[in-house]
């Protein structure tokens, strides 16, 4: 007995199809080889993400690139604030007497009160 071919409803698949492409693994459950995993060179101090990433660290690091903010699906990913790197060389414009906008000035004021946190060149 032959059954009769049936169509599905238009988006009866998508869902399934995006709940299983959306689900990330967790490291120790994947199954690709160290050899073939991507990775990336994670500058903390001048990442937009950094404020909010797991993965940072202090000194320059290698990072799985899936787990990078900088290389995730626009939805999981957070949003971009503003780098280390980038408030300090505000700060540092500050300090030697160059105009900054009064928005500049406040996050300044907020975040680096007292000044670059590193020391420059």
């Amino acid at each position: 007995m032959r059954r009769p071919h049936r169509t599905p409803t238009p988006g009866a698949i998508d869902k399934p199809l995006d709940d299983f492409v959306g689900t990330h693994l967790a490291p120790s459950s994947s199954r690709v080889p160290p050899v073939h995993r991507e990775i990336t060179t994670c500058y903390a101090y001048m990442c937009p993400y950094a404020y909010g990433c797991t993965e940072k660290t202090r000194r320059p690091a290698q990072v799985l690139m899936r787990r990078c903010m900088r290389y995730k699906p626009e939805d999981l990913r957070i949003r971009a604030g503003v780098s280390e790197y980038a408030l300090d060389l505000l700060a540092k414009r500050r300090k030697s007497g160059d105009s900054l906008a009064a928005e500049t000035t406040a996050i300044l004021d907020e975040l680096r009160p007292d000044g670059p946190l590193r020391k420059t060149a």
